[in-house]
């Protein structure tokens, strides 16, 4: 249960992405958004590690 602006409460549904749709919504969300902008950056990061590695 989450508490709503009107102090009222609510279930909250709660879901499992793979990496993959992880990357696909980092990807295409507005990277004026911390989480997003964040998200974007380690992507970023783990395929120029990826390309170093090999």
């Amino acid at each position: 249960m989450v508490q709503i602006g009107s102090g009222a409460r609510r279930n909250l549904q709660d879901y499992m992405l793979t990496r993959y749709a992880c990357y696909l919504i980092a990807q295409n969300g507005d990277s004026k958004k911390e989480e997003i902008a964040f998200a974007q950056t380690y992507f970023a990061l783990q395929t120029r590690k990826q390309e170093i590695a090999g």
